[in-house]
């Protein structure tokens, strides 16, 4: 089974600020968490705003931009996961006021890594991954609808 998603991860009342300001779907998660995927249409829509000041679009320009916004008191975490068959990649960086306080990591437990610096805790028997049951969201198309 697949699992390909890009999301921003944080406490619920930041991720929804994100949410409300952007039109984007937040996705509630355990613990006082919060999701919003990065799809193409909301990276479409915050590259615009690039557009109409000059600025290069690109898709890490536009997340990087949005992660230092509204990570300013609180904690973003960035994540990626690309997997096939048991095969591929997750990797992911974490944004703290304003600036990035884990620099972009990848590899087996990058993902936890990052979580487990948002405060995120571990159910018995479960890594950080799983008690926030981010394994349920395997593609992100399936939830934005």
């Amino acid at each position: 089974m697949g699992h390909c998603v890009r999301a921003i991860i944080g406490v619920h009342k930041d991720i929804q600020r994100i949410a409300n300001d952007w039109f984007a779907k937040e996705i509630k998660l355990p613990q006082g968490y919060g999701m919003i995927f990065l799809t193409d249409a909301l990276l479409d829509d915050i590259g615009e705003l690039f557009e109409s000041a000059n600025e290069p679009s690109d898709p890490e320009t536009v997340t990087s931009y949005l992660l230092q916004e509204y990570s300013f008191h609180t904690k973003l975490a960035y994540i990626e996961a690309d997997y096939f068959g048991g095969i591929g990649t997750q990797s992911g960086i974490l944004y703290e006021n304003g600036n990035i306080s884990i620099p972009l990591c990848s590899g087996e437990g990058a993902i936890n890594i990052l979580l487990r610096e948002l405060g995120v805790w571990r159910e018995v028997n479960k890594d950080e991954f799983n008690s926030l049951n981010l394994g349920v969201y395997r593609r992100m198309d399936k939830w934005i609808k």
